[in-house]
């Protein structure tokens, strides 16, 4: 029965990424039901995106729709969690505010459960949307997170003034690789206990899922 859901997750996620547009399949390659994570330069430019009045409402409406997964696709909703963890520190503070409005999706998250061969998957759920809650609740973590991502920026580079229209000026952008919010590090991968660590340039996807 396992791997026919298996199968049947890989078939629903191959009919998902026919359509859509450039920005919801880069979000789609974000949250991939594959074992490594999404490169930090990726993560940064779906960061950027929530800068702008149009693109904003689709990342964040892709955040939440893969948010919902279950069972054999839980890395789906692993890396959306990621993903809107980033957001949270490296997006504009409309994205910020967004996450806040879906608190009780983000606490419901605390009871995920999916095991396979032994081995709680869910538990990277669990810890990853309990972090995030965490975090949302506490505004002066929050701004220390978020004015470090800032400085980061004007170290390695901003965010233009074409993707902060929409809203205001001085609105934190999107880190970089050093960020401690940025990629899948080997490190994050064990911290979060997400399986075997892989390999990860400068950039680069890292932590595995095992």
């Amino acid at each position: 029965m396992d791997t026919f859901n298996k199968l049947k997750a890989m078939a629903k996620e191959t009919a998902v990424q026919v359509g859509g547009s450039p920005l919801e399949k880069k979000i789609m390659e974000a949250c991939a039901n594959k074992p490594w994570g999404a490169s930090t330069t990726m993560m940064s430019e779906l960061a950027q995106a929530t800068y702008d009045y149009q693109e904003y409402p689709v990342v964040m409406a892709g955040v939440w729709k893969r948010m919902g997964e279950r069972g054999a696709l839980w890395r789906v909703c692993y890396k959306s969690l990621c993903l809107l963890e980033y957001l949270i520190c490296n997006g504009s503070e409309r994205a910020v505010e967004d996450a806040r409005d879906h608190m009780y999706q983000l606490r419901s998250l605390g009871d995920f459960q999916y095991s396979h061969e032994g081995t709680d998957h869910g538990i990277n759920v669990r810890e990853k949307s309990r972090k995030i809650c965490e975090l949302l609740n506490d505004r002066a973590r929050l701004k220390e997170e978020r004015e470090k991502a800032r400085a980061n920026r004007g170290k390695y580079g901003g965010v233009s003034s074409q993707k902060m229209q929409g809203f205001g000026s001085g609105s934190q952008g999107f880190g970089n690789s050093k960020s401690k919010y940025g990629g899948y590090s080997s490190e994050d991968a064990k911290r979060d206990g997400v399986g075997k660590s892989g390999g990860g340039g400068g950039g680069g996807g890292g932590g595995g899922y095992g």
